[in-house]
This record gives structure tokens, C-alpha cells and sequence, in this order.
């Protein structure tokens, strides 16, 4: 259904929610390309460091 919306609630500075026919259908951002990333970095190539064998397990998790 394309009904025109009733209301824009601002919550946040880029936030808002859409309302139509008295409840909240949806939320947009006024500015989505502020919040999109570049990607992952890449995976460490060295394994990561194992406690020493004197600590228990329980104190590196």
C-alpha cells in the first residue's frame, strides 16, 4: 500500500519514524550515506597469542 504518510517523528538528529494510520510503520535516515562502511579489514596472518600454561583457561575466555 503507497498511502501518503501521516506523520515524520524525529528521535535522533538523522532518525525518524514514519507513522501512517496512527502506528509506526517504518523509521528512515535523513542522511544514509553517513553511516555506510568501506568493508572488513583483512584476517590477522599470525595466529593469535595462547595464554601461558601456568593460567587457567577460564581467566583468557
Amino acid at each position: 500500500m503507497d498511502e501518503p504518510l501521516e506523520a515524520r517523528i524525529g528521535i535522533a538528529s538523522d532518525v525518524a519514524l514514519l507513522v501512517q494510520h496512527g502506528t509506526v510503520v517504518g523509521w528512515s535516515l535523513s542522511d544514509p550515506a553517513r553511516y555506510l562502511t568501506t568493508g572488513f579489514a583483512a584476517p590477522a596472518l599470525t595466529p593469535p597469542r595462547r595464554p601461558p600454561g601456568s593460567c587457567s583457561p577460564n581467566a583468557w575466555t
